[in-house]
């Protein structure tokens, strides 16, 4: 986009010739505060249908007692538990919201004494050891990241967490890992936990525990329907929760690294549970077919102890591969005859270490079946390491296109943090021939995998000749539109290896219809941004119109020309369903032609340095008419001296005039967990033109950085600061 000259004009419009469209800009209210204790963790928020907000976070019990040590921070902390606040109306104001309600309640208690403090060592005159003691004390329980799903009235809280009952009157069958490499400390293997509600987020049942620690559970989800069809799934790992290298993006710790013999499990809720009982939830089975009971786990590994404290490592399960980071969702429309479970998750290729990389393996099935433990269909490159897939589904296809899901993930020739793409598969309704399809079998993705894609052994895994899915990043800055009959000769068809030293993570995707969004970080060269600092993250949006069969070109929202700087955590969601309100109030609408973008801001330090990152501002803007015209971008967060936001989670109405927003601020020594919400207001009319060469009138660009003022008293020096406005359109 051009500069204009004319920084007087306070923010500009999107028009086609000779018709104007008014600006509008979001206004934030005053924040909130959430938390009371000072340890918020992964704040999160659901709107639900009658227009309650639920927010969900971690938070220390007591921030002088009950210490805890945290693998992932390397530190000994307060344990947390899971808070929920409700608020019905006017949440700008802190009054509104409900006192905190305990959903989970285990950091008063403990399942398992361990030594989690590292064992003490006996040293003779000369220094060396000369005895070793392990003194176990309890190890409080502590709740991971909450994670929330809403249909209806009713909503559910799943979590892991370090307390594990045993049945009534027995032990526990917890079991714990001594990390070498951290003094050997012990840790508890967690257990997978979901608590409901069916009113809204009033009241809330007692947490259920669906495993037992035997294996150390990780990474949940859980989806549902209003019809209250629910399905939750997550990880286990016998050998506990493995550390890596943490040579990615992320920290380490977070599930990614696997033993052999790692599976995913799921469990489902009774059909139209209306209780907040216990014991709504199936036992769990297995998905995935890693396990195999004529292994044990064999290498070098960290030493594995039952409750008593007793060395079992020798008896742990085993397998040959290893299933993470598994992604969730239940649909059900007129083309099934009941919920369809749409699953997918990464998974070690079993190669006794010829292969370090992974399978993007796909399942999808009827809801309440129980016949699992199988392969899934291996949907990414196989000679090559997929990782992190997601996927958005939808209720009906796509009128003129038959989407019905995108499915996409990051894939390269390197592990360990390298370089790599986003790539995607469509979910079309009998594409490749199929009859009598609903768009989520394997045989309806396009571009297609093969037909036998469901296999263990590497042998023939390496063997499938799957097509090559569309490369969503490749040559960001330089891709074109593209329609699909060209896609041959265009970006979207690069092999991931054509231009190594670019990388795209952080990938997200919206599907309305026959629209199809997909937004990703993106930076030209990883390496120097990793040691130069003179490359950075950005976030690229690409916008597939499924009426027109056209791509548009990448198009770079977040504009940041610092390379000091980078772009993480950015958010696409689209508006939500209509409500049972929708007669009497345009608000409860939906309007599918509406979605907000957020993100944030990180200091780009680079490897060589002994600097730590710091978390800077956090950014929204609210795109409309399926793209035709983006808001002024702005600073929701941050505007305080000596404060790190991250973490953003953003809802909104269904006609998407008001958007809720949560998300986790460093105070000080604190960590607090933060609310505040804004409203569409309309611009000033002035649209100012410039020669794109497309006969359009877009908006001028500007480098974000300045607050939105509430009071829009302050529009001009705004503008002049640090307002973007552009159509997504412009380049398509």
């Amino acid at each position: 986009m051009k500069k204009h000259a004319l920084l007087a004009a306070i923010a500009a419009t999107f028009a086609l010739p000779g018709a104007a469209i008014a600006a509008n800009g979001l206004s934030f209210s005053d924040s909130v505060r959430l938390d009371s204790n000072g340890g918020a963790n992964k704040t999160k928020i659901v709107r639900m249908a009658n227009g309650r907000l639920v927010s969900v976070y971690g938070d220390y019990l007591d921030p002088d007692s009950y210490t805890i040590y945290d693998v992932k921070a390397q530190g000994e902390r307060p344990a947390r538990d899971l808070f929920v606040r409700t608020c019905a109306a006017d949440c700008d104001q802190a009054e509104n919201w409900t006192a905190k309600v305990n959903i989970s309640n285990t950091a008063s208690k403990h399942s398992i004494e361990t030594d989690w403090d590292g064992y003490t060592n006996t040293l003779d005159a000369d220094g060396e050891i000369v005895s070793t003691t392990r003194e176990a004390k309890p190890f409080p329980g502590d709740s991971d990241k909450p994670n929330i799903f809403n249909a209806g009235s009713r909503v559910v809280v799943t979590w892991v967490d370090k307390f594990c009952e045993g049945e009534e009157g027995q032990p526990t069958a917890q079991r714990m890992v001594s990390y070498r490499s951290l003094e050997n400390r012990e840790v508890p293997f967690s257990c997978a936990y979901a608590a409901t509600s069916v009113d809204n987020g009033v009241t809330w049942s007692e947490p259920q525990q669906l495993s037992t620690g035997e294996r150390d559970a990780k990474q949940d989800v859980s989806r549902g329907l209003g019809t209250g069809q629910w399905a939750f799934t997550w990880q286990e790992d016998p050998r506990g929760l493995q550390r890596g290298e943490a040579e990615g993006p992320g920290d380490g710790a977070s599930g990614s690294n696997t033993s052999h013999g790692s599976d995913i499990w799921i469990s489902h809720a009774l059909e139209n549970w209306t209780t907040q009982e216990k014991g709504i939830w199936t036992t769990p089975v297995r998905v995935t077919d890693n396990y195999d009971d004529t292994q044990t786990a064999s290498g070098n590994f960290d030493v594995v102890r039952d409750a008593a404290g007793n060395d079992v490592s020798d008896s742990v399960e085993g397998g040959r591969a290893g299933a993470s980071r598994a992604n969730l969702a239940l649909q059900l429309g007129s083309l099934d005859s009941v919920p369809q479970v749409i699953l997918a998750y990464e998974e070690t290729k079993g190669s006794d270490g010829l292969d370090e990389g992974k399978y993007v393996r796909y399942h999808t099935f009827d809801w309440n079946n129980q016949d699992l433990d199988e392969a899934g269909c291996i949907i990414s490159n196989p000679a090559l390491n997929a990782r992190r897939v997601r996927f958005v589904p939808q209720k009906e296809p796509g009128a003129a296109s038959g989407m019905r899901l995108g499915i996409f993930w990051k894939e390269g020739e390197f592990t360990q943090g390298g370089p790599s793409d986003i790539m995607l598969r469509k979910g079309i309704v009998n594409a490749n021939g199929v009859t009598g399809g609903n768009g989520f079998s394997p045989a309806e993705m396009v571009p297609a995998v093969d037909a036998n894609c469901a296999v263990s052994d590497l042998a023939t895994a390496i063997a499938l000749n799957n097509e090559p899915a569309l490369n969503m990043s490749s040559r960001a800055e330089d891709a074109q539109i593209t329609a699909d009959a060209d896609i041959a000769n265009s970006t979207l068809s690069d092999d991931t290896n054509l231009k190594v030293e670019e990388s795209a993570n952080a990938h997200r995707g919206l599907l309305r219809g026959d629209d199809l969004y997909i937004g990703y970080t993106y930076t030209p060269v990883l390496a120097e941004l990793l040691y130069t600092n003179t490359q950075n993250y950005n976030f690229y949006l690409r916008h597939y119109d499924g009426v027109n069969q056209t791509w548009s070109a990448p198009e770079n929202l977040s504009n940041e020309t610092d390379t000091t700087v980078n772009v993480r955590e950015p958010r696409l969601v689209g508006t939500p369903g209509s409500t049972d309100k929708c007669s009497t109030d345009p608000e409860e609408c939906q309007d599918k032609g509406v979605f907000y973008l957020a993100w944030g801001k990180q200091t780009n330090v680079s490897a060589w340095s002994n600097d730590e990152t710091s978390e800077l501002d956090l950014y929204a803007a609210r795109v409309e008419n399926n793209g035709d015209y983006v808001t002024p971008v702005v600073t929701f967060a941050g505007e305080a001296e000596g404060v790190e936001d991250y973490e953003s989670q953003i809802r909104m109405t269904p006609a998407g005039n008001r958007l809720f927003a949560v998300w986790n601020e460093v105070q000080g020594d604190n960590t607090v967990a933060m609310y505040r919400e804004s409203t569409v207001v309309d611009l000033p009319d002035e649209v100012v033109e410039t020669d794109e060469g497309d006969g359009t009138l877009v908006g001028c660009s500007y480098s974000p950085g300045a607050p939105f003022d509430p009071t829009l008293l302050l529009l001009t020096a705004l503008a002049i600061g640090g307002l973007t406005v552009r159509s997504l359109k412009a380049r398509s």
